[in-house]
């Protein structure tokens, strides 16, 4: 059975770089989208998580992504933001959907992440939802 290349990557960068004081790289970030674009892929990018790990590191750059993002004209899920929201709205602590290592996210939060990264992907198809495939590339 031969693979298919993917249509679609969603990259999730920034993390690791600054968990291992590593400045968020602009400039690698962009080569990168740039060589998949250049693959044919449709790119998403997903900043990093809004969690205490992350959250004492001093300098939390995501403009960085979603400049890249933007300038480099593919999606940005701001899944930051969203999990900010979900802390900050008052409606959880972070025990509620973070693991216990207090960085990666628990089964409840993938899921409810999975299910806003789809409706966000199948808003933004050109084919209504009901005949949108998994594999449609985001435009």
């Amino acid at each position: 059975m031969a693979l298919l290349p993917p249509d679609l990557v969603l990259w999730q960068v920034g993390s690791n770089s600054l968990l291992r004081d590593h400045p968020t790289p602009g400039e690698v970030i962009r080569q990168g989208v740039e060589r998949l674009k250049a693959s044919g892929f449709e790119v998403i990018l997903i900043n990093p998580q809004y969690a205490p790990k992350i959250l004492a590191k001093p300098d939390v750059d995501r403009a960085v992504i979603n400049a890249t993002a933007r300038d480099a004209e593919v999606g940005l899920f701001n899944r930051f933001m969203v999990m900010r929201n979900w802390v900050e709205g008052g409606k959880m602590s972070f025990n509620k959907f973070l693991s216990p290592d207090g960085l990666h996210l628990n089964d409840w939060s993938y899921a409810c992440i999975a299910r806003l990264l789809a409706t966000a992907i199948l808003q933004d198809t050109k084919l209504p939802p009901a005949v949108a495939a998994p594999a449609t590339i985001i435009r």
